[in-house]
């Protein structure tokens, strides 16, 4: 333990390096502001720099296990960035050189990124073009932070003398020498015996840590202390460590090519431990809850490793880092790439279709052979929707039946191919594991499916599924161009927003009835207008009234009258939905144009999802 004085002390004393085995820059708006606040709080203004109150810039744990010149940053790497980047602004408003004697270095994939920035900000030329140019191209989401900090670091001086709520560039020296003078607590560790400390550490200060550190430290933490020799310590430590490096730099990756919305590092970590876990799980897929809280991922993995022994602990620790780097890269390459097969996009889907259940069925079907099964994939599409047709009817709510997916989940077994799933898919689907009372899954889909025709008809709004059903109608009859456009405008945060076609909040006026308000109860005009409203309501939530939509468009349409809608469904690609709504401009016949629509839907329906013996022969 070491304790050095000041911050320009330690900052000028050691090489600095982000092993890839940490996060990458992370900070954004919300962090930075608070830093610029701590500096304006620590300047009072004046021309005498002695009476400025003291800064702590905080506690910094540094790792030298090879007596190189470089110090791995194991904590504190976000404030040391931050407090480069804000350097490095401050030399370009200044003309000076405030990164002088500081030597540092990001993870290794934004080390030219960084330099990038540098360069920008050092030529003076262009400068908010060429960072936005920059931004553009980044490839990494943690560059790309980093770019926004230099901006936002940018942007918040201010020319004026007497703007206390901004920084001013007058006294850019001053606030040099506030980061400077700040006092910083620093621990060294000259060996990996640091893996068994940070988790406290952390803890102890407080800290919020991510649910995925908090993991890795407390992997690494039980691999030190029940690896048999230091030495062996020593190398299972760095193979946790080069496994996290890898999910580090696919983190910066999985929201920019994940399929439906954002996908953040520790909601990964959570479906890759109910899927997957350490790649020997064959139960308990519902498992952890959450992604953080008590039955969240951290809790589900200490509660694991407390009930083994010495050797099972090291082994399953390893295993764990080893199968969560492994289930990263099929989210971020093999899931993208088996989506765009020959324009494919099944995978997508079924994803959207129910991204739990699909989730763990892919992480699995990834692993267990080299190349995916388009027809098992049609397969538990088909299944899936045959399921939830008779479940939304009223049918098997009891646990027993839902539980009996883990079965499924366990027949993708890593190299075993994907024969055995397909066989247990087929019996699931001809009723042998759900009960005596479910029969024939699609036999009895077709039946609840015509039984609940009245349901379809009146009342679909609510269900979730209700939403896929319009998006296959929409992409079956849609041309490839209109089709990309509904799976990039339509489902960017991972999850399908409906609306009503004739609106619910239609007014009378939009009916026809001007002068509603003014007639009489027992005027046969109101009658007329009651009875007309009466029928609407009464299909007013079925699945013919229903369309596509965007949470803006949900607001910007309002309650005007369907026809209204139509240059919004073309934009968005529903060009069947805006060819058949058209024809939507008398309320007198609102009601036969809905059930005609129903009916074309519950027909598509039928024969493309509910009738579907070819896959299943």
């Amino acid at each position: 333990m070491e304790q050095q004085k000041t911050f320009h002390e330690f900052i000028t004393k050691y090489s600095f390096v982000i092993p890839n085995y940490q996060r990458a820059y992370s900070w954004g708006e919300k962090q930075l502001n608070p830093f610029i606040n701590d500096i304006l709080e620590h300047c009072d203004n004046n021309d005498d720099s002695s009476d400025d109150t003291t800064y702590y810039l905080g506690h910094y744990i540094l790792e030298n296990s090879n007596n190189s010149d470089k110090f791995e940053i194991v904590d504190g790497q976000q404030r040391i960035s931050t407090i480069y980047l804000f350097l490095l602004v401050c030399g370009y408003l200044k003309e000076k050189n405030y990164i002088n004697g500081i030597d540092f270095y990001p993870v290794s994939y934004d080390k030219l990124g960084l330099e990038e920035i540098k360069a920008i900000l050092n030529t003076r030329k262009n400068v908010d073009t060429e960072l936005e140019k920059l931004l553009e191209n980044s490839k990494t989401s943690s560059l790309k932070r980093m770019i926004e900090a230099v901006r936002l670091f940018k942007a918040a001086f201010s020319t004026s003398k007497k703007n206390d709520s901004v920084l001013n560039v007058d006294e850019i020296d001053d606030y040099i020498q506030i980061i400077n003078k700040a006092y910083c607590s620093v621990a060294i560790f000259n060996d990996k015996s640091v893996a068994s400390q940070i988790f406290e550490l952390h803890n102890t200060r407080g800290v919020k840590l991510t649910e995925t550190e908090k993991v890795k430290a407390l992997l690494m933490k039980n691999i030190y202390i029940h690896s048999s020799t230091p030495i062996e310590a020593e190398k299972n430590i760095q193979e946790i460590q080069e496994n996290f490096a890898r999910i580090f730099e696919l983190e910066e990756k999985a929201s920019e090519v994940w399929l439906r919305g954002d996908m953040p590092l520790d909601t990964i970590l959570m479906h890759h431990l109910r899927a997957v876990e350490d790649g020997n799980k064959i139960e308990n897929f519902g498992s952890p809850q959450w992604f953080e809280g008590d039955r969240g991922s951290f809790e589900y993995v200490k509660e694991s490793l407390s009930i083994k022994n010495k050797e099972e602990i090291v082994v399953y620790a390893k295993r764990i880092a080893e199968e969560f780097a492994r289930s990263m890269e099929i989210i971020t390459v093999d899931i993208p790439n088996a989506d765009k097969k020959d324009n494919n996009h099944l995978i997508g889907d079924v994803l959207l279709l129910d991204k739990n259940k699909s989730l763990i069925f892919l992480l699995r079907a990834f692993r267990s052979d080299n190349s995916i099964n388009y027809n098992l994939i049609k397969r538990w599409e088909n299944f899936v929707l045959c399921y939830d047709i008779i479940y939304w009817n009223g049918f098997f709510y009891r646990a027993q039946y839902r539980d009996s997916f883990g079965a499924i989940y366990a027949s993708l077994k890593p190299n075993s191919g994907f024969n055995d799933c397909n066989d247990l898919l087929l019996e699931f689907y001809k009723g042998k594991w759900f009960g005596s009372g479910w029969g024939h899954l699609g036999e009895n889909a077709k039946k609840r499916f015509e039984e609940g025709k009245n349901k379809w008809l009146s009342n679909t709004y609510g269900w979730t599924r209700a939403g896929y059903f319009l998006y296959k109608y929409e992409i079956k009859k849609g041309t490839r161009e209109d089709v990309e456009k509904i799976r990039t405008d339509i489902f960017k945060d991972d999850k399908v927003s409906i609306d009503h076609i004739v609106a619910r909040g239609l007014t009378k006026e939009s009916l026809g009835y001007a002068d509603y308000e003014n007639l009489n109860e027992n005027d046969e005009r109101k009658k007329e207008a009651n009875e007309l409203w009466k029928e609407i309501w009464g299909v007013i939530n079925g699945i013919g009234n229903l369309a596509l939509s965007t949470a803006s468009n949900n607001s910007s349409d309002s309650n005007g009258l369907p026809n209204e809608h139509i240059e919004t469904y073309k934009k968005c690609g529903f060009i069947e939905t805006a060819k058949q709504v058209e024809t939507w401009k008398n309320p007198e016949q609102f009601v036969s144009r809905i059930n005609e629509r129903s009916e074309d839907i519950m027909g598509f329906i039928y024969e493309s999802i509910v009738n579907r013996n070819d896959l299943w022969e």
